[in-house]
């Protein structure tokens, strides 16, 4: 009887390792390479799509669907454009508004702007945006930083969608970007 119970209870114990091992390797953060110099760390492995060598889009939709997490890493050489010509570019307000005029007219009409700074981080300057807007009926709120690096336009954006979203998680994402000099 007794080696009857001890076997139940080993028995038990590999159940629930086959059951939470799956949940863990799911949950597993995953460091991506967005360009031979930029790196951020995802919650989880995000879904990739490669366009071309135009662009890729990294994105992740939390299991409980309260924060989506994405990353568009634009090719702008494929445009004809140069690292000089990108460069000379950046020296100008008017080349940061119009990263952030398209950005906020792919959301829509009734996109606000929350929060807008410019800032340095690792030599790069970075346009880190907060903004609302409404999808579907449903409010929801977005950050994004938006910077170059050499030939590629790289938008990082963390999207609220529900009240439960970890405000953590978005800073550990947001903190965790690594650009390399």
């Amino acid at each position: 009887m007794y080696n009857s119970i001890n076997f139940m209870r080993q028995l038990l114990i590999i159940h629930f390792l086959f059951i939470l091992f799956p949940i863990a390797a799911m949950s597993q953060e995953t460091k991506v390479k967005l360009t031979e110099k930029v790196y951020i760390t995802f919650p989880e492995k995000p879904d990739v799509r490669n366009m071309q060598d135009i662009a890729s889009v990294y994105s992740l939709r939390l299991a409980d669907s309260t924060a989506n997490f994405n990353v568009v890493v634009q090719n702008l050489g494929k445009n004809g454009l140069t690292e000089e010509q990108i460069e000379t570019a950046q020296l100008e307000p008017a080349f940061w508004e119009q990263l952030e005029s398209s950005f906020i007219a792919q959301l829509g009409n009734e996109t606000k702007v929350l929060s807008k700074e410019k800032k340095n981080i690792s030599g790069k300057d970075v346009l880190i945006l907060e903004l609302s807007t409404e999808r579907n009926g449903k409010k929801m709120e977005l950050k994004s930083y938006i910077f170059i690096d050499s030939l590629h336009s790289i938008n990082i954006v963390h999207s609220k969608r529900a009240a439960g979203a970890s405000v953590d998680l978005r800073d550990k994402f947001f903190n965790s970007l690594k650009i390399v000099e």
